[in-house]
């Protein structure tokens, strides 16, 4: 079985991997940020089980698993963090530059 952490841990963690504020989560998953804060500085050892769902939902995971470790994402999760990367990246390119990478993605999958 797996050793216990405080929630603060993982959630620090999955916070960061993602580069998340306090207030961006709180915002996404409902749960008060004062809330979340109380959790990441250890005030709150055992939040409210809705609480911890709607956080664990948000990260795509059991709420089980916020309290395991380490915490590891699912190769789904890691390819769906990858394609949302390279979305944000392309987005911020320029029309030309778009275009040329897709006509090179093109010949190259052809």
């Amino acid at each position: 079985m797996a050793t216990r952490l405080d929630i603060s841990k993982q959630l620090a963690k999955l916070m960061r991997d993602q580069g998340l504020s306090q207030s961006a989560l709180s915002r996404a998953t409902g749960v008060p940020q004062p809330t979340i804060n109380r959790i990441l500085s250890e005030v709150t050892r055992e939040p409210r089980r809705d609480s911890v769902v709607r956080i664990a939902n948000y990260f795509g995971i059991t709420p089980e698993s916020l309290y395991e470790a380490p915490y590891k994402q699912s190769a789904a999760q890691q390819k769906k963090q990858s394609i949302e990367a390279l979305f944000d990246l392309i987005s911020e390119l320029d029309e030309a530059d778009r275009n040329t990478l897709f006509d090179r993605v093109a010949k190259e999958i052809n």
